[in-house]
Parts: structure tokens; C-alpha cells; sequence
């Protein structure tokens, strides 16, 4: 469906977005990595202090239910809770919601909500407005990535299509209990319940204010809204009456950074106005020399690929698909072009996704090398050179060199590979959409820490991003199995097995695992963003170590 498919569009464009602020200068050895900015055993934690984070556009809202871009979810995350948060390492923890029970075999969940939590305007957080807020999604335009799971809620497609009034799976027992009942067990469930779409807003609020509520948002986070200045700077306040115990910083301020270079960014950093900020381009090798600066790099929930339109011949052929995978150098492409800051990947599922089997796939991987060795398909036999076109939104200078490196790699077997460019988004989605499209590059993140979030989307008969048009029963059918799975070994190793049939198919190619990349200054502790992404870090647990702040 055209909204499904127009949801895509800021969501690819966070993943696209790293890539468009690379740059292809040589940098110096990396400094040591900390996995996290942690509070040592001498330290003691204090209150206090103005955090100023970058924002690289203005926010399209924050309005949590219409939030597609990283830039209204960094704000949303301070300013709402869910039923359950995810943790740095990616474990579903509670958050509005104290506790939780499943029961007939993962038909039915019981949660129970915390006491005493309440909304920014005092009012208290009740069972009706966690139906009210669930409820909301299933209606909105464009329809939100977690869309897919909130319809297992028993009739959620009738009050979808208007046919029904109530969600007849979805009831507030009492003010602090709701119940949540499934037309089948399925496993990524609760999971989605953690995407930033699925905050639990004040249903007076939200009917009272309309529209108006994106620009005013009242939730229950740690932070309560002060003030948006378009194009200039979002301030937020510490929620004292936070259930969660209150933060210890006074303010965050979002400074707006809209359409500038990243040596704005890097200015403001080295001159006090920023206490992080992405590494992005030249900034390692900028900052090498500034001592106490701490560094953090995380493999991301993150693939860059390209695509393949499997109808069109010669791609309609699976070893030569294989081939044009196994011929690439990312090593090369990633040391040349992206100054060896990511990780080359040869799989689907980046490092660190949640549930993963490995077996599957290194036996694959085995049957994959042996297939290289010996694949004698008539069309890579053909004697006649192959012309193939790729399409990118991006054309900037590391996607040219990196487009022209596989340009050159694949001249080697015989294929001849024009580049087109589409920057205007709207255009570069109407042309992947086509019978035109041969290969495309693009770029897609988790929106949760489940491997379902990576393969229905992009390989499912219906996904929201399958623009290769990729059409199996069987991986069809093993998804629904693995979705309605509730033992968790068992999980791993069907997604481990979905995984290696998907590949042994190669409809896309592979190329980064990109990664989050951060710089801090010497007083912050214990940010710690996520294999998800630094936009869904809360600050709730940051402070500032005052007698490491001299050179603020």
C-alpha cells in the first residue's frame, strides 16, 4: 500500500544519512574505544548542569505516534515512556509498565502499571490511556513500523478499518491493569511495545491539543517540554515528579543544526557549545590531539546493500548474483571510502542483533564458498560483456567512489555498470518501485532489537521495504513460524535458518554494518547509547563529574 510505502522515506533517509557526511580522508589510528562513558567506583554522582547535544535538522514532531525521523525520536525518547524501554544491551525492561505476565502460551498479556506515575500536567498514567494511545496507532496516516505487530492484537484490523469502535483485545482492567489479548502467539510482541511509537501519551491532552499536541507534547519521561525555536534550539526540563527517580541534570538542550557541515558541528564542540557529537568525516582526526575526550564506538543494528530486482535477466540468476557478491572488496571499499570507520558485512543480520543463531549461517557460508568454486552457470559463461545499471539517492562524493570501486570490481567479469543518481527521494522511491530498477542502494536500521525487524521487512512477500520484490512461501511461512515461536533457542535458530535460505538466494548484496559512533567530553557519564542508535538513548541516568569539567 502507497502509505505503507511512504513511511519509508525518513527512515531510509536515517540510514542513508552517515553515509551522506563521511568523508574519504585518510585519519589516524583510532584512539581507545570505551564501550561506555561509566561512572568509576570513586566517583560519586551529582546533580546539576545544562547537557547540549546536537540535532543535524529540526524534528518533523514530537508527537511520538507520527515519529519517523531520528531527529523527533531523540526528543520523544526524553519526553515519554512505553510499557517497556530497552536497555544499552538491548533487554526489554519495564518502564510504564512495573510488571508484566503472559499466559496462554502467548496469547494474553497482563501488565501492570507503575504507581504513582504521572503525565508532565499531573495528571495520573492510567490503563485507559495506554488502550487510548495502543489504539491511536492502528488508525494514523502514515502508518507507524510497528503497525505490523500491534494488528496480532485481536480485533485491531476491524477498529482499523472502521468496522469496529473498541479493539476488543485491548482493555483497561482497572486503572493500573491492562489486558492485552492476541488473535496468535507472536513472539516480537512485546518487543515492539519498546519502539518509540508505542509511548503512552495522555488521551485529554492529545484530543484537547489536535494537531497542536506534536508542537506541545506532554508525556510521563524523565525530561518535560520547555520550548521549541524552530531552526535554533529545543529545551527540555528535569520531570521532578518522575517515577523513575528524578534526572540529574538540570536542562537538555537540543541545539538545531539544520543543513550545515559537520565543521559547524565540530566548532561548536570544541568551543563549549556541545558536550557530544557524532563522529562523522574528519572529526577523529580533527579532535586526535585533545586529550580526555571519550570515545564511543558500537557495531549498529544498520545495513547498507544493494538491492536486486531478481526478474531481470541476467539477475534472475542466483550464482550470478552470488558472483557479483563474492567479487566485491569491502575491505577495500570500506578502508578507501569510509577511512575504515564500519564493519564489512557478507550477512543480513548485523553483529549484536538479539537472538541470532550463528550455526545456520556459517554452514551456509561454507556451501557458499564451494558454490563460488565450482558455479559454471550458463550466464556467467556467456562470452558477450553484461550492462547493468545501480541507482543511488545519494551522489555524494564517497557514494561516487564508492559506486566507481564497485564499478571497477565488476568490469573484471565481464559487467558494464552505469550509475544514476536520484536525489529527490520521492523520485528515487517512484523509480526502485518500477520495472526499471536493476540495482539499487539503500540503507536500513532496526526500528526494535529483533531479528524480525530486519527480514519481514525487507524479505517478506508483503514487507514494507522488499523493493527487490522478493516472493518465497517458504520463507514466508518460516517467518509466521518463527514469529509465533515462545522458546527462544528454538527462535534463534529459525531466524539463523531463514537467514541462510534468504542468502543462498542473494536478492540483495551486502556491503556495511555501519556503526554508532560518538565523541564526549572528558565530565559526561554514563551516556551509553545503543546498538540502535544514539537517538534512542535516554538521558535520564547522565550527569556531569564537575571536577573533570575544566575545560567546559
Amino acid at each position: 500500500m502507497i502509505h505503507r510505502r511512504s513511511s519509508l522515506k525518513l527512515l531510509a533517509w536515517a540510514g542513508l544519512f552517515l553515509t551522506l557526511l563521511l568523508c574519504s580522508c585518510e585519519q589516524p589510528e583510532r584512539p581507545a574505544e570505551q564501550a561506555a562513558t561509566g561512572t568509576t567506583a570513586k566517583e560519586q554522582r551529582r546533580a546539576g548542569g545544562i547537557y547540549r547535544t546536537p540535532l543535524l535538522n529540526n524534528p518533523a514532531t514530537l508527537d511520538p505516534a507520527y515519529v519517523l525521523d531520528e531527529y523527533s525520536a531523540a526528543v520523544v525518547q526524553q519526553l515519554f515512556d512505553g510499557l517497556v524501554r530497552f536497555d544499552p544491551y538491548l533487554l526489554v525492561l519495564p518502564a510504564l509498565a512495573e510488571s508484566w505476565r503472559i499466559e496462554d502460551n502467548g496469547r494474553r498479556y497482563r501488565f501492570v502499571l507503575q504507581e504513582g506515575a504521572r503525565f508532565h500536567n499531573g495528571a495520573p498514567v492510567t490503563a485507559e490511556d495506554v488502550v487510548f494511545s495502543l489504539s491511536r496507532l492502528l488508525r494514523i496516516d502514515p502508518s507507524p513500523p510497528a503497525l505490523p505487530h500491534l494488528l496480532k492484537i485481536t480485533g485491531a484490523r476491524a477498529y482499523r478499518e472502521q468496522t469496529s469502535e473498541t479493539v476488543a483485545g485491548l482493555r483497561a482492567l482497572d486503572k493500573g491493569v491492562v489486558l492485552v489479548e492476541l488473535d496468535e502467539p507472536h513472539a516480537p510482541f512485546l518487543t515492539a511495545l519498546g519502539m518509540y511509537q508505542a509511548k503512552i501519551v495522555p488521551e485529554t491532552e492529545v484530543i484537547s491539543l489536535g494537531d497542536d499536541f506534536g508542537r506541545n507534547p506532554v508525556g510521563s519521561g524523565p525530561f518535560r517540554f520547555v520550548s521549541w525555536e524552530a531552526n535554533t534550539r529545543i529545551t527540555l526540563a528535569r520531570n521532578p515528579e518522575y517515577f523513575g527517580a528524578s534526572s540529574y541534570l538540570d536542562e537538555v538542550e537540543y541545539a538545531i543544526f539544520p543543513g550545515v557541515g559537520v565543521d559547524q558541528l565540530l566548532a561548536d564542540f570544541e568551543g563549549g557549545g556541545l558536550d557530544e557529537m557524532p563522529v562523522l568525516g574528519g572529526v577523529r582526526q580533527e579532535l586526535s590531539g585533545v586529550e580526555g575526550l571519550q570515545w564511543f564506538h558500537r557495531p549498529a543494528l544498520w545495513l547498507m546493500f544493494y538491492g536486486i530486482r531478481g526478474d531481470h535477466p541476467p539477475l534472475d540468476d542466483p550464482g550470478f548474483r552470488r558472483r557479483l557478491s563474492a567479487t566485491l572488496d569491502r575491505e577495500r571499499i570500506i578502508d578507501q571510502v569510509y577511512s575504515g570507520q564500519f564493519d564489512p558485512a557478507t550477512r543480513i543480520l548485523p553483529p549484536g542483533m538479539p537472538g541470532v543463531s550463528q550455526k545456520n549461517f556459517h554452514e551456509y557460508e561454507e556451501t557458499r564458498h564451494l558454490q563460488n568454486d565450482t558455479d559454471d552457470s550458463p550466464t556467467m559463461a556467456a562470452p558477450k560483456r553484461i550492462s547493468l545499471e545501480i541507482v543511488s539517492t545519494s551522489n555524494s562524493s564517497f557514494a561516487q567512489t564508492e559506486l566507481s570501486l564497485v564499478r571497477e570490481a565488476w568490469a573484471e567479469i565481464g559487467v558494464d555498470l552505469s550509475i544514476k543518481y536520484i536525489t529527490d527521494w520521492s523520485e528515487f522511491e517512484a523509480y526502485i518501485n518500477s520495472d526499471s530498477v536493476q540495482l539499487y542502494r539503500l540503507s536500513w536500521s532496526a526500528e526494535m532489537p529483533d531479528p524480525d525487524g530486519f527480514l519481514d521487512p525487507l524479505f517478506g512477500s508483503e514487507g514494507l521495504v522488499n523493493f527487490m520484490r522478493f516472493e518465497d512461501q517458504r520463507i514466508d511461512d518460516l517467518l509466521q513460524s518463527a514469529r509465533g515461536e515462545t522458546d527462544p533457542g528454538k527462535r534463534a535458530a529459525m531466524y539463523g535458518e531463514i537467514e541462510a535460505a534468504i542468502m543462498a538466494e542473494t536478492p540483495i548484496i551486502p556491503l556495511i554494518f555501519n556503526s554508532v559512533d560518538r565523541v564526549y567530553k572528558p565530565y559526561v557519564r554514563d551516556a551509553q547509547p545503543s546498538a540502535l542508535g544514539a537517538h534512542y538513548m535516554s538521558l535520564h541516568q547522565v550527569w556531569f563529574d564537575l571536577d573533570a569539567q575544566k575545560s567546559r
